[in-house]
């Protein structure tokens, strides 16, 4: 009795590629939700942490203390749940996408002020220019 390997080794490839494929997408959402978690503690955890967290995504810095607080509370909580912790980049990486995902729904957004600010200023300049002059 002999195997045809040729019939059956698609087969075995094709459960192994699934089987890693699944194991890669686990760890990314893994990654995300552990840097997603660790970004708001560090909102609730750092002093103005909603004011460092709109810092945070207008300018990236590594001294920011939501940042640090973000990046340390996210390896902490991957090393807690026994998952292995990709390189500091990695972390980084995920933390940015945490940061500005998170930033739309802590951050009031007032750039619609400002601009209804400024076009309110600009009218009434503009209407002083065009008013008739006083005789």
């Amino acid at each position: 009795m002999s195997f045809k390997w040729k019939s059956i080794l698609p087969g075995i490839v094709s459960f192994f590629g699934n089987l890693g494929s699944g194991s890669a997408s686990s760890k990314l959402a893994n990654y995300e939700t552990a840097a997603q978690t660790a970004v708001k503690a560090a909102v609730t955890k750092v002093d103005n942490g909603v004011d460092e967290l709109q810092s945070a995504f207008n300018k990236w810095e590594d001294s920011n203390p939501l940042v640090k607080e973000a990046i340390t509370g996210a390896t902490d909580l991957l090393r807690a749940l026994g998952i292995q912790v990709p390189d500091e980049n990695a972390v980084v990486t995920h933390v940015k996408a945490a940061v500005a995902d998170l930033v739309g729904i802590f951050v009031p957004q007032t750039t619609t002020t400002a601009a209804t600010t400024t076009t309110a200023a600009t009218d009434a300049t503009a209407q002083a220019a065009t008013a008739p002059a006083a005789s």
